[in-house]
């Protein structure tokens, strides 16, 4: 649907009532299905209580479980002007549940990441090869890099991607990657960077496009993202054999699951207020925890990313609702993707430490 433009009258913004009204956001039997003339795939839409109700959500911990088993998120990125893309992918995937984080960044930014979250284990680095001790194979261990946040399109950025990729082609295990923001656009701009085509098939890689970065990848408009986004998402799939978020109102995820079978979903979150920049730095941190986790429990990079894109929404709807969609930060979602991505604990039990005061008190 095409909403009209808003009309100014006297100084006021007259925007169309039912674009204003709450009830069409929340009223979701009337979303037409999607559907492509050029592709067979079917979509199931999805949501955060979708996967609720169908107990996919991240599972409680086992009691003698340790940082270690829940794996350790390596965030690559922040160039001089974008040091918060790499805190905010960092943050968020702490928040997400991964056992250890790092961000390796320009020396400039670790005093004031240190500052900010200082659970983060920030490096500083200025080329490829310093980045290598992060990245190499005898380090790879339930470890799910972040490459985008921050990353710019300059020297630096283009040295690390290259690295991270080189690493990628040459390794003979399989090895796991969130590619984000500067990563897509730098990929686009030089598909031979590693001296190859880039193919990620035998990985666990997940890619996070904007309409306008899809198109760059796929050698496309962004108009004719739009206009088909279901055949772009699948396109993506094909190209690059990975599993693919494709952002926007609705957001599709598409890839192979278990069973090697193409798969699309669409995700029913989220909401206008998320059209603000860090947004995409965000998903990129959950999305990697969640993979990071989801590889140690046996489960596709599919079934993360389903997740990880409805936590994210979800929790974006959760933090409008207090203030409104105008003025959303992407770090005002961090609290809240704390209690929206895992099992809480059946609220019609007492805790043991609600138990133990109750007996206190008798006593």
């Amino acid at each position: 649907m095409i909403i009209p433009s808003p009309s100014y009258r006297q100084g006021r913004i007259i925007l169309p009532k039912k674009r204003l009204g709450i009830q069409h956001r929340m009223n979701l039997s009337h979303i037409e299905p999607l559907t492509s003339p050029k592709t067979k795939v079917l979509v199931t839409d999805i949501s955060w209580q979708v996967l609720q109700d169908n107990d996919q959500l991240l599972p409680m911990r086992a009691l003698e479980s340790h940082k270690g088993d829940h794996g350790h998120v390596q965030v690559i990125g922040g160039d001089y002007g974008y040091a918060g893309a790499a805190l905010m992918a960092s943050q968020a995937a702490l928040v997400s549940g991964a056992g250890l984080v790092s961000c390796a960044t320009r020396p400039e930014h670790i005093s004031a990441s240190i500052s900010r979250c200082p659970e983060i284990m920030v490096s500083g680095i200025n080329s490829g090869l310093e980045l290598l001790p992060f990245i190499a194979a005898e380090q790879n261990e339930n470890k799910v890099l972040v490459v985008g946040p921050g990353l710019g399109q300059q020297a630096f950025g283009q040295l690390l991607l290259q690295t991270v990729l080189q690493q990628i082609e040459a390794s003979t295990q399989s090895r796991a990657m969130v590619l984000d923001a500067d990563g897509l656009n730098l990929l686009a701009a030089k598909p031979l960077i590693t001296g190859s085509a880039v193919d990620f098939f035998g990985h666990d890689v997940i890619i996070t496009p904007h309409p306008a970065e899809a198109g760059r990848l796929l050698n496309i408009s962004t108009a004719e993202v739009q206009a088909d986004r279901l055949h772009a998402v699948i396109a993506l799939v094909e190209k690059y054999h990975c599993t693919v978020i494709l952002k926007g109102q609705y957001s599709l995820i598409a890839g192979r699951n278990s069973l090697g079978e193409l798969a699309c979903y669409r995700c029913l979150n989220g909401n206008p207020g998320m059209a603000s920049g860090g947004m995409g730095d965000i998903l990129s941190g959950v999305a990697a925890a969640v993979l990071a986790q989801f590889i140690a429990l046996g489960l596709s990079p599919l079934m993360a990313a389903k997740l990880a894109c409805c936590v994210h929404s979800r929790s974006a709807d959760y933090a409008s609702s207090e203030h409104g969609e105008i003025g959303l930060l992407a770090t005002d979602l961090l609290p809240f993707i704390r209690s929206a991505i895992q099992v809480q604990k059946n609220q019609n039990q007492d805790s043991e430490l609600e138990v133990e005061r109750r007996a206190d008190t008798n006593d």
